[in-house]
């Protein structure tokens, strides 16, 4: 059975979603749950029990000042200070939620991701580009 995922619809389920902190790009565990349709108590509970899964270059807490800042992002004069920071997931964090979470969405999503990866690896691999 053909899936209908392209790396367009991953992106339009991201978009508004990802944020860089610390550097890196990421997704907090709020939009993760809602991607993967799952309740954020169930995704901290599995990250917790499958902690050895998530590295800090996959997954770590903000900081109090660190989530103000991102909040104020999101929308302005929002206070921070309503929610406990978040968890931030980076891509490899967000790839290993796909293996630890259960569920059909979550099927669902692991296998965009992985056809995602698979289109733009195609697309890096075309011979049209020079290769420096």
């Amino acid at each position: 059975m053909k899936t209908m995922a392209t790396p367009d619809k991953l992106i339009e389920l991201l978009t508004g979603k990802v944020f860089k902190v610390r550097n890196q790009t990421v997704v907090f565990d709020f939009d993760a749950a809602a991607l993967y349709e799952v309740n954020i108590a169930v995704l901290h509970k599995t990250v917790t029990r499958q902690s050895k899964r998530f590295p800090p270059d996959f997954m770590f807490w903000l900081t109090p000042d660190e989530w103000q800042e991102v909040a104020e992002q999101i929308s302005p004069g929002l206070s921070a200070t309503k929610r406990l920071p978040p968890l931030a997931f980076t891509n490899s964090g967000l790839f290993m939620l796909s293996g630890v979470l259960k569920g059909t969405r979550v099927a669902q999503v692991s296998v965009l991701i992985i056809e995602s990866l698979f289109s733009y690896k195609k697309i890096i691999d075309n011979d049209e580009f020079t290769t420096l």
